[in-house]
């Protein structure tokens, strides 16, 4: 079934938490607005999303309409996902949409734009790929930090968002604990692919489609890795270089 005959269920992670202001990440400001409002807005503007819930910090719900549903954030980042899982309650052919809070540039057309493309892929998760020079051209070649991979089809930065079918969740479940635990640490976490795949990487042969297909071995679903131009959802607020980046490009996005 493809996910155009699913309800999507929108899932907005804002656990995170800014040391260096002590805060919510999901609470920083940028032009008098937090993060997490311009997320949940941007969500809600999008056609295909039936519902849109929120797993944050207590100190973060009064931001939010009382008519969405909060959840209170609570340990990892995983379990966070499941506790908003348990919340939605979806149907198995139902897909939730993970959405991370931290992205200042989001819009409703580049969530839409994506979606659109995981309509037409008929996987049970997807996953968004933005090329780094998609990336840095919009950031104006100013000085980024952002994780890249080189592959055989080009370089690439992950994007914020994952689409995933209810039904699998259980049998991703002990893989995608092992991924959150060991994503500081990127030379463990790549040997979840195996070293085969490891020394595909290492002497420039591993492809998109490679991964695709490893990732569906090891999880018994179908994937996909949709690789689109939109940087707005691939810069995430990890650092504070992030933020002062982010409060120096915001004035030249589609959000103010």
């Amino acid at each position: 079934m493809a996910v155009a005959h699913s309800v999507i269920h929108a899932l907005v992670l804002a656990g995170g938490h800014a040391p260096w202001r002590n805060t919510p990440k999901a609470l920083l400001p940028i032009n008098d607005r937090p993060l997490l409002t311009r997320t949940v807005e941007a969500l809600t503007q999008v056609p295909q999303v039936a519902t849109v819930t929120v797993v944050a910090p207590a100190e973060c719900a009064p931001l939010l309409p009382p008519s969405l549903r909060v959840v209170q954030a609570h340990g990892d980042l995983w379990t966070n996902v499941l506790a908003g899982l348990t919340a939605i309650h979806p149907s198995p052919e139902d897909f939730v949409f993970l959405c991370a809070a931290d992205i200042p540039f989001v819009t409703a057309t580049a969530l839409q734009q994506f979606l659109e493309m995981a309509e037409e892929s008929g996987a049970d998760l997807v996953y968004l790929a933005v090329p780094a020079d998609a990336v840095r051209q919009f950031c104006g070649n100013r000085d980024m930090h952002r994780t890249t991979v080189r592959l055989k089809d080009g370089e690439f930065t992950g994007g914020n968002v994952l689409l995933v079918r209810a039904q699998i969740v259980p049998q991703i479940d002990g893989l995608a604990r092992r991924a959150v635990q060991l994503r500081k640490q990127p030379w463990r976490l790549g040997q979840l692919a195996g070293w085969r795949t490891i020394w595909r990487f290492l002497i420039g042969c591993l492809s998109v489609c490679d991964l695709e297909r490893r990732a569906e071995e090891l999880l018994g679903c179908r994937c996909k890795a949709i690789i689109a131009p939109l940087p707005e959802l691939a810069f995430d607020v990890d650092k504070p270089a992030d933020y002062d980046l982010a409060l120096q490009l915001l004035p030249r996005s589609a959000n103010d």
